[in-house]
């Protein structure tokens, strides 16, 4: 069970709808409860969050969400998205674009 999330967040917290995300302390709180991820999915999700709408492409994500000395794969994005998703359900705010990347949608749905 997700723990309660603190009221008033503090300065360097980004939101997007429901989401809050803590850079200085690698947490992520959605709908008012704290969200467990992984450092590659935390990192992925505050690079997406600091541009909403802006497509990245794998490799973008790649340098933005794994250190330097670690080599991967493009398809490990794919799965790092997945499992990101998964955690942010029932809110669909990642989007693909085949063959692009991924984006944080403009607009919450």
């Amino acid at each position: 069970m997700p723990s309660a999330w603190p009221k008033g967040g503090p300065a360097g917290a980004l939101t997007y709808g429901v989401l809050e995300v803590r850079p200085a302390s690698h947490r992520v709180c959605c709908n008012g409860y704290q969200l467990h991820l992984s450092p590659i999915e935390f990192n992925l999700l505050f690079h997406l969050i600091k541009s909403p709408g802006k497509l990245f492409s794998r490799e973008e994500l790649i340098a933005a969400a794994w250190p330097d000395n670690i080599h991967v794969g493009a398809r490990a994005v794919d799965v790092h998205i997945s499992r990101l998703r998964k955690a942010l359900l029932p809110h669909n705010i990642i989007r693909t674009v085949r063959s692009a990347g991924y984006a944080l949608k403009e607009h919450e749905t």
